[in-house]
């Protein structure tokens, strides 16, 4: 299973670069930055889901269905929550890209698309330190989970305040100086 960690490792730390570069850069280069960060992070996270499920279904020999679906959401929800809004942030990103490159949105998505980068940067620098606990014992500590849970639900907000200056919020891109 190490060369299976070793790639999604090396997606994390990629998709980072990416997220830093989409970071300091504008215009179509930042949303191609931006684009390959959320797919590639979108890639790592699911290959640690692979490794979740393998381990709670190979483990839970003699439990009730009940049991496993409560470990399942409880050790792979924070990474399915994380799944959601990255994907919704992307069906975003994508919907508005004219307007993005353009420079045709508010002032308050750019705030915003960077709060919803940050939180996501925190969230896979918690899921990078704690790698080596889902390799070897196949979960995550409850404390990680809640700090998961915690910026996936910040980031939930900054979604919904995306979609909501996305949809209402658009400008001619005038610029006053």
């Amino acid at each position: 299973m190490s060369w299976y960690s070793s790639i999604y490792s090396a997606l994390i730390v990629s998709s980072s670069i990416a997220f830093i570069i989409g970071f300091v850069t504008k215009g179509s280069t930042s949303f191609g930055a931006t684009l390959s960060a959320y797919s590639i992070l979108i890639l790592a996270i699911m290959m640690i889901l692979t490794i979740l499920f393998r381990n709670i279904l190979f483990s839970s020999g003699s439990q009730s269905s009940l049991q496993v679906f409560l470990t399942i959401f409880s050790v792979t929800g924070p990474f399915i929550l994380m799944l959601v809004v990255m994907g919704v942030i992307l069906y975003l990103t994508i919907g508005g890209k004219d307007r993005i490159i353009a420079g045709q949105v508010s002032p308050s998505y750019y705030t915003f698309s960077n709060i919803a980068i940050i939180l996501f940067l925190l969230q896979t620098y918690t899921v990078y330190q704690n790698l080596n606990t889902v390799n070897t014992t196949g979960k995550i500590s409850p404390l990680t989970a809640s700090l998961l849970y915690l910026f996936g639900l910040l980031s939930v907000v900054c979604a919904m305040i995306l979609l909501i200056v996305l949809k209402y919020y658009q400008t001619d891109g005038f610029i006053s100086r």
